[in-house]
């Protein structure tokens, strides 16, 4: 490692000036971080690669989004949205008709358009639904019905082309009713449904139950774990799906005296092989030996997030990036440290965090996306916890 570092950030070595960036990465992911952090202070080039290879960003700063006709856009449906070709897209059951929010964001300054989404039959008003995208098709499952109270497990198909809305409840093995749960793509034609709270014999339960939906069958698939080794019971959770893997992090818990909703106290972040179906887990900032570790137990390095709930988790470059939420203790909301973006590294399995300067303290969720041809930000969501007001911005880089 020593000799890379040196040949690299030798004067002899202008012959890597001439290296397409990605070549660089490939040597930077053999460099540790103080490594990667002595090469990055040798000159302005090698410091712009290093954070880039790092963070996505080089100097990442908060940038408020304006949005024209943000006013309609609730704050208790940010999570429910879905990026498809640089737009996102927002479902919205409401109980006189349904509409889908739609934001184009290459288009300056951005604009909230509201779409009419076409019933093909009955469908029921809900909130705290999940989404999910394949391809031209949102689908939408679950939720707390907004007439009766109830939860349901009711699952719609939306072609955001047409937008007409397909009542899907006719799937085999539909899952349980369920709100507050999450709904990711983890390839072509299928979904993966997690946790949520549940209602069951007039108590809340939150659930661990994970399901895969197939869209070419139309059929749902409990998967069963004898294996103990699974994330716990949980709501409201954060997950990402990348390369082959969906990935959960924190979320919300009801305690089983009271039957308060907090924070979560899982602080690491679990890993599901969608190839080889097996579950991983990352133990945040605990550096274990190998020979004390538990089986598919990760140990990791670096300061870590703590536990949170309303956070964003997202794929940054091929790092995983947490951003924002809450912790709830002693009964009392605590905003995190909204300033920070953390990064876990899976590979190198050590977390680095960067500071985002100007950001608020929020719940979101994120999207590194290329909203123009050779640029990338991080598109950001979500509402401002104090005042409970939707926040719109792009995390982008000042230089």
């Amino acid at each position: 490692m020593k000799e890379l570092l040196t040949t690299l950030s030798s004067p002899k070595g202008d012959y890597l000036s001439y290296l397409p960036n990605e070549i660089f990465y490939l040597l930077l992911d053999q460099l540790d971080l103080i490594d990667q952090h002595r090469l990055s202070l040798t000159c302005k080039r090698f410091y712009r690669l290093v954070r880039l290879n790092l963070f996505g960003i080089v100097t990442p700063v908060w940038k408020d989004a304006e949005v024209i006709g943000s006013e309609n856009l609730s704050a208790s449906c940010y999570r429910d949205g879905v990026i498809i070709n640089n737009s996102l897209f927002i479902p919205i059951l409401a109980k006189e008709k349904p509409y889908c929010l739609f934001i184009d964001l290459i288009q300056s300054p951005l604009k909230l358009i509201q779409h009419p989404i076409l019933i093909e039959t009955h469908y029921e008003p809900c909130e705290f639904i999940a989404t999910a995208a394949i391809g031209n098709r949102l689908y939408i499952f679950g939720g707390k019905n907004l007439i009766t109270g109830e939860i349901t497990n009711a699952f719609y198909e939306l072609n955001i082309i047409t937008f007409e809305l397909k009542n899907l409840n006719q799937s085999h093995h539909l899952p349980k009713p369920r709100m507050m749960h999450t709904l990711n793509s983890i390839d072509h034609h299928r979904l993966a449904l997690y946790g949520g709270r549940m209602y069951i014999n007039g108590k809340y339960y939150d659930s661990k139950d994970f399901a895969i939906y197939d869209a070419k069958k139309n059929s749902w698939e409990i998967i069963y774990n004898e294996s103990a080794f699974v994330p716990s019971r949980r709501s409201s959770q954060s997950t990402m799906f990348f390369n082959n893997k969906l990935y959960i992090y924190g979320g919300q818990q009801l305690t089983s005296s009271s039957m308060i909703s907090r924070t979560h106290d899982d602080p690491d972040i679990w890993e599901y092989d969608t190839i080889k179906y097996n579950w991983k887990r990352y133990l945040n900032g605990l550096p274990i030996s190998r020979l004390l570790l538990p089986k598919n137990c990760i140990s990791t390095d670096g300061v870590s997030p703590s536990q949170r709930s309303g956070a964003a988790i997202f794929p940054i470059r091929k790092n995983i990036g947490i951003l924002g939420g809450i912790k709830t203790q002693n009964n009392e909301e605590i905003l995190t440290s909204a300033e920070y973006m953390k990064i876990l590294s899976p590979m190198k399995r050590t977390w680095a965090h960067v500071k985002v300067r100007g950001i608020p303290q929020i719940e979101c969720v994120a999207f590194f996306n290329e909203y123009k041809i050779g640029t990338k930000d991080i598109f950001v969501i979500g509402k401002d916890q104090k005042e409970g007001k939707i926040v719109i911005g792009w995390i982008k880089d000042e230089q």
